[in-house]
């Protein structure tokens, strides 16, 4: 079994991330018009770091918790 995992998994969740990156234009994928905050960034697993996108979901539920200034 490869340790590779796959780029449309959030590898936060481990559920699809909805990301239509791969291969097309940036831009083209709701996660390029969002602001990722380093707190949530720093959750992705070290070897999944610039590999996966985080999903909606996970980046809704952080920004959440977060209080708003």
């Amino acid at each position: 079994m490869s340790g590779e995992k796959n780029p449309f998994t959030c590898p936060i969740c481990g559920k699809g991330n909805g990301c239509n990156l791969a291969g097309q234009p940036i831009g083209s994928c709701w996660c390029s018009r969002e602001r990722f905050p380093a707190g949530l960034l720093a959750l992705v697993p070290t070897d999944q770091r610039g590999k996966a996108c985080i999903c909606k979901a996970c980046l809704d539920r952080f920004i959440q918790r977060i209080p708003q200034e």
